[in-house]
């Protein structure tokens, strides 16, 4: 068995290795197709509105896990560029609606050119049976990963 575990190790190594490099590659592809200069938490929180559409204060700061007043000063600054808005919840008015503005949505489509020309120049290159294994795969590894979770796995002092 420890031999597998061996053999087991070194793949993983050589395909993590593989996908950094890869990953590197495509950040740097990615740098230098976009123009917008967002820092790293101002794309997670459009990432968020734009796979939820409408989203609350709340709800941005529950997914961040940050403050309601940090989120605030994220949105008022991505207001002023126009990359979200704000509107009042009409059942709730103390509830305040974040959703994304013109260049909000110039920006995933952007994102979406970006997107198809990696999927054209890259993936495409590979057979079509090839791509769904590797998604199969991909997506049983993250299945896998959910469930397993690695919470339980580390103890107070961050040892395995």
């Amino acid at each position: 068995m420890a031999k597998d575990e061996e053999l087991i190790y070194k793949l993983v190594e050589e395909m993590n290795e593989a996908i950094y490099s890869m990953d590197s590659h495509f950040i740097k592809l990615h740098q230098n197709l976009v123009i917008d200069e967002l820092s790293p938490k101002q794309i997670i929180l459009l990432d968020f509105i734009n796979k939820n559409r409408k989203v609350t204060i709340g709800q941005i700061a529950s997914y961040m896990n940050i403050t309601s007043s940090a989120v605030g000063q994220l949105v008022s600054k991505l207001e002023e560029q126009h990359y979200v808005s704000r509107s009042i919840n009409p059942e709730n008015r103390r509830e305040i609606f974040v959703s994304l503005d013109t260049s909000g949505i110039k920006y995933f489509e952007r994102e979406e050119e970006i997107k198809r020309f990696i999927i054209s120049r890259y993936y495409s290159k590979l057979e079509l049976s090839e791509i769904v294994q590797l998604k199969e795969i991909v997506q049983k590894l993250n299945q896998i990963v959910l469930k397993e979770g690695i919470i339980h796995e580390i103890n107070d002092k961050g040892e395995i």
